[in-house]
């Protein structure tokens, strides 16, 4: 039971994250934004998801894993039902906002729970399950969200949430065992906290603002400056404590640094690459929500199917080879959709989805193991929160490089094509289709980087306990 309401709280996270990538197209027709300004939509969410990470990590080191988990599955259900009833594209953002801290403090915390039951050497193969549950909302997700928006509107993707989110806080409090506290007393970070969201905040508004208007303006050089600054705070103060937010030590271990390093090239190719499909099939393509959801049923499904193979595969020997595999596969399944054009038959759309899926799977398993075969069970929320946060920052930053690259093109395009004599609707549709092989070459290359950065993955010795 505990695992069951685990898996369901994690699954749900996932979920609704793919199912509003589906419904972005109709919620930009509803509320007149452009590509870009739906990316806020996106980033809204993954920016405070990926920095709440690590301090829902700590916290849950602090004060148990199982406890930070309910609390992530009441505040998910809050901004669930927000994101419902909102009227306006600024609501719906503060409202995914408040959505995505819930769901970081339930995805940090639902791998250590998950694998709290279980002996050492039975944990890759639960991580492998624990994947092939996240794959699954992410191969529902897509389906499930164009169905609705279709036939219920896109406000309906956030109402099946609810009767879940008030399923495992029924039952999660008896239910799901707590992980054995440590013997020292811990202390939270407050003041590291603080600097890290400062710091955060500051570097990824750069990087949005600079992406657009400029990275010389008298707007982007000052939260530069921000960034630089509460970034050296926060490396002086995690230096000084004995109990910081961001332990130092780990990311002087070699591989767990360079596990954090193919995270987020992950992440950048990943997220940066996926985000852009759907509006790929439904801008240049004019597929429906629905259909553009069945067409990226393969991705979710080979990911899915290899999650649990490769929580059996990933012992200390072989991750290292697993890693550089999978990025390699990611880097070539990402590449093939930088060769679709509007003539491109189907098989060839389902042969970049398959690769890519595949090269998720074979990837993500073996870097998630990669932690727990290094990390003190002290640690792990740490660890984990770290992980996934600068993961998913790599999902922030790359979603955001690669949109408003995009748009860029899409602007170079256009012109000359108004110019030739075309509409301007069909004009816009031959400027995408030009555009997107473009910002897919981009992922692919971001994933060939991670692929070299794998090298230096494989486990170490387990560190000790601080």
């Amino acid at each position: 039971m505990s695992l069951f309401l685990v898996f369901i709280g994690t699954f749900f996270s996932i979920l609704n994250s793919s199912m509003v990538n589906v419904a972005l197209p109709t919620i930009m027709i509803e509320f007149g934004i452009d590509i870009q300004s739906s990316t806020w939509l996106y980033t809204g969410y993954m920016l405070p998801y990926a920095i709440a990470m690590a301090i829902f990590g700590s916290l849950g080191d602090l004060y148990s894993p199982k406890r930070i988990f309910l609390l992530g599955v009441f505040i998910f259900a809050i901004g669930s039902l927000s994101c419902s009833i909102a009227g306006s594209f600024w609501m719906l953002l503060v409202s995914r906002t408040i959505q995505a801290l819930g769901a970081a403090a339930v995805m940090t915390n639902s791998m250590i729970l998950a694998i709290t039951p279980f002996e050492q050497n039975q944990r890759s193969a639960v991580l492998g399950w624990w994947g092939m549950i996240s794959s699954a909302g992410s191969l529902i997700g897509p389906t499930l969200g164009g169905v609705l928006t279709d036939h219920s509107g896109w406000h309906s993707i956030f109402y099946i949430n609810l009767p879940f989110a008030a399923v495992i806080l029924l039952l999660g409090g008896n239910y799901i065992p707590s992980p054995p506290k440590t013997n020292h007393t811990k202390i939270f970070d407050y003041r590291g906290s603080f600097y890290l969201i400062i710091s955060l905040v500051a570097l990824l508004l750069a990087i949005i603002i600079g992406s657009t208007s400029g990275w010389l303006t008298k707007t982007t050089l000052p939260l530069i400056g921000l960034f630089l600054l509460f970034a050296w705070l926060l490396f002086r103060q995690e230096s000084r404590i004995s109990q910081p937010l961001i332990s130092l030590a780990l990311l002087q271990n070699p591989s767990f640094a360079a596990t954090v390093v193919v995270g987020f090239l992950q992440g950048a190719a990943l997220f940066g690459s996926m985000l852009l499909i759907p509006m790929y099939l439904q801008h240049v393509h004019d597929f429906s929500p629905t259909y553009a959801g069945v067409l990226v049923l393969p991705l979710s499904i080979s990911m899915m199917i290899m999650a649990p193979i490769m929580g059996k595969l990933a012992t200390p020997p072989k991750i290292r080879l697993l890693i550089v595999s999978g990025m390699a596969i990611l880097a070539i399944g990402i590449w093939i959709f930088s060769r679709l054009s509007l003539q491109s038959p189907y098989w060839l759309l389902a042969a970049a989805l398959i690769a890519t899926g595949i090269g998720l799977g074979v990837s993500s398993t073996p870097l998630t193991s990669n932690l727990i075969n290094v990390v003190p069970q002290s640690q792990m929320g740490m660890a984990s929160g770290l992980f996934n946060m600068i993961r998913y920052l790599g999902g922030v930053i790359g979603s955001t490089i690669f949109g408003a690259f995009i748009q860029q093109r899409v602007a170079a395009y256009i012109i000359p094509l108004t110019i030739s004599g075309y509409t301007a609707p069909l004009a816009e549709k031959m400027a995408l289709g030009r555009a997107f092989p473009e910002v897919f070459l981009m992922g692919a290359a971001t994933a060939a980087i991670g692929m070299i950065a794998a090298f230096f993955t494989g486990t170490t010795k387990k560190m000790k306990n601080p």
